[in-house]
């Protein structure tokens, strides 16, 4: 469905307006009456899947004014929303968790061209095949697609994604994705596309941004119940009137309470100074979100089996003994936060009687006897008011994980010295400086290697390759290849005039990095390069066949490439053709291009940003925002990463 929209917002006291006009194929509506129309069979599978979060969704328009006015702010570098010079909000997989409650671990996503045995077809066929299919591998794919089409991941094809039907019917493909991650990513090459291109056509889930405003920013004379996921409270009369009453009250957008979530980790410090206490605290919530899965299907199954006993006794199924109406929100505990309207209408609810403990395996407790009833809030978690921030520990009982149910392995390993310890121990100019302190996929750092990530000295070549070799060993099963700086370093010094294959292969393929997957699956190739004492990143986007220089420096934006540059691409494009095993890799058919990334503040930390485009860079954009502030942060947590890798030979060094 074709939607244009106008937008009228005052920036100050005497307010403009301007007109813009956007398109989007968002269709909630067609995707719910879909739902509607599949058995509780279905419905119960899609909430196996956790995709269970769609089949709430009551907001089914687009507000083109707060979707115009957030574009229009939106960093596709930092993927954050400027309101303010002091206030700004962040665009994670948390917040598509919190909002459409999909799944925010697992792999990233990959769209492939490849064709898979499964015809595409328009989204109506797919509709129709939707409500013929029995549960399987096959109707769980197909939903999955018809989800992304109507609301998660939009194009401006009438038919869909045709590359991402390809790709979740590989042979290939498992459903351990980060949805909430994909949806992000989908949202900003969107969004950048928009901005860039100036279409009118904005690709994503533009459900998602308007609602992650009104989520975010919050105003005192407007209230909503929390709810899990937040979609459940938003209808269009609520998200209505809650973007009239703040024009109302301020006379534009972004004058809210901007509401801050708690870090996902128990300390800001060891967040960023431990990656094993990330990883465990990780793991730890993966089980939560397991159990809360077993639990919320426990009480399904035990709700539709006390309507088929009310039936079979010819009761009203609804009727509970003694239970008067009341409030749907109270009951729930659902506390009101500062924004949204009034409580939701009054609505009974049938508390699900107790099943013997037979039917339910390893879920002790749930009920015994007819007496023994569980309130849905003794699962649910209520947000509290936020006047200020708070920690917030979510706790499930051991006997609710379930046999029948994968649980997510903590690592158990020995706790790691402070990380201010390790960092003195390194940095100790009285100890040996030809002291071995790493040696991992084949490389070795001393003392003195290590010595560049402290202060203002810039990364050294062995460090920048010793750190390639851990991302791509790190990254099993990515798609993405890393290339030795030296590779860089020689082309560049000896200016070869010509370049031949036989030569090519001879001199250079040594500095290709062994990969857990066939190269022909590679599909980005990263290559830093250090001129003048300067790195940069290239990047070879072999799928949308494009080369783009990720230059920390900024400054003029460059249209062409240099020489060197220019032989670094026919080189790494030559070895790629090698790889894969035949084809060929046309220079002339690669697009380049300089992508606006984070900029450095001081002449020393270009090679921390170059290592930070490799770890997050993805698809044409980054996978997570980067702060230029806190570049003596990142140069620790590097550093960190491979002192206490597993595979480093001397992390006892480093343990107590």
């Amino acid at each position: 469905m074709h939607r244009q929209g106008r937008q009228q917002s005052a920036t100050d006291a005497s307010s403009t307006t301007s007109e813009c006009t956007l398109f989007t194929r968002c269709s909630p509506t067609r995707f719910l009456r879909l739902c509607s129309q599949l058995d509780e069979r279905k419905q119960e599978a899609i909430r196996d899947m956790n995709f269970g979060g769609l089949l709430s969704i009551t907001c089914k328009e687009v507000r083109h004014n707060i979707c115009l006015w957030l574009i229009e702010r939106f960093d596709v570098g930092l993927r954050k929303i400027q309101l303010s010079s002091t206030h700004h909000l962040e665009v994670t997989p948390n917040v598509v968790n919190e909002i459409f409650g999909l799944p925010m671990h697992g792999r990233i996503l990959q769209v492939s061209s490849n064709p898979s045995e499964h015809p595409f077809g328009r989204i109506r066929d797919c509709e129709d095949r939707l409500r013929v299919l029995p549960i399987g591998e096959e109707f769980r794919r197909a939903f999955i697609w018809y989800a992304c089409a109507t609301i998660l991941a939009l194009t401006s094809r009438v038919d869909g994604c045709r590359n991402l039907w390809h790709t979740l019917h590989g042979d290939e493909f498992r459903n351990d994705i980060n949805w909430a991650q994909f949806v992000v990513d989908e949202l900003v090459s969107g969004i950048r596309h928009f901005q860039q291109s100036q279409t009118a056509w904005v690709h994503g889930s533009l459900v998602f941004l308007q609602l992650f405003y009104v989520v975010k920013v919050r105003i005192s004379s407007v209230q909503v119940p929390v709810t899990m996921p937040s979609i459940v409270a938003w209808t269009d009369d609520l998200l209505k009137i809650r973007l009239q009453q703040e024009l109302r009250d301020y006379g534009s957008f972004g004058h809210g309470e901007v509401f801050e979530d708690v870090p996902n980790t128990p300390s800001d410090v060891e967040s960023e100074d431990s990656d094993e206490l990330r990883q465990q605290y990780d793991a730890a919530q993966r089980t939560i979100n397991d159990q809360l899965t077993i639990m919320q299907r426990v009480m399904r199954r035990l709700h539709s089996r006390r309507r088929s006993s009310a039936h079979a006794a010819g009761s009203s199924p609804n009727a509970f003994p003694s239970s008067p109406s009341f409030s749907h929100a109270a009951y729930h505990g659902f506390p009101f936060a500062e924004h949204g309207t009034s409580p939701l209408h009054p609505t009974n609810f049938a508390t699900p009687g107790p099943q013997t403990s037979q039917d339910i395996p390893n879920m002790q407790g749930v009920a015994d006897s007819a007496e023994d009833v569980m309130p849905l809030r003794a699962m649910m978690v209520p947000q509290a008011h936020r006047r200020s921030r708070t920690h917030r520990v979510r706790r499930m009982a051991q006997s609710l994980k379930s046999s029948f149910v994968p649980q997510p392995h903590t690592r158990q390993s020995a706790i790691p010295m402070d990380l201010k310890e390790a960092i003195a121990f390194v940095f100790n100019t009285d100890m040996d400086p030809s002291e071995e302190l790493v040696s991992l996929y084949g490389t070795h750092l001393t003392r003195g290697n290590l010595g560049c990530f402290e202060g203002s000295h810039w990364i050294g070549n062995e460090v920048m390759d010793a750190y390639c070799r851990f991302l791509q060993h790190e990254a099993i099963g990515s798609t993405e290849l890393f290339i030795s700086p030296y590779l860089a370093e020689i082309v560049v010094q000896s200016k070869p005039k010509k370049l031949a294959k036989d030569s090519i292969l001879n001199q250079y393929e040594r500095f290709l990095y062994d990969m857990a997957i066939p190269y022909g699956q590679v599909i980005e190739v990263f290559l830093p390069l250090l001129i003048k004492n300067h790195w940069t990143l290239i990047v070879f986007d072999l799928y949308k066949l494009r080369i783009q220089l990720l230059d920390s420096l900024g400054g003029r934006k460059k249209t062409h490439m240099t020489g060197a540059q220019n032989n670094l691409a026919k080189v790494v494009l030559c070895l790629m053709v090698h790889k894969k095993g035949g084809g060929e890799f046309n220079l002339e058919r690669f697009s380049f291009v300089m992508p606006d990334v984070p900029s450095q503040t001081n002449e020393h930390d270009c090679g921390v940003f170059a290592m930070k485009f490799m770890e997050h860079w993805s698809s044409g954009g980054l996978t997570k925002s980067i702060d230029p502030t806190q570049m003596s942060k990142y140069r620790l947590k590097i550093l960190g990463n491979m002192l206490l890798s597993q595979h480093n030979a001397h992390r006892t060094m480093f343990q107590k």
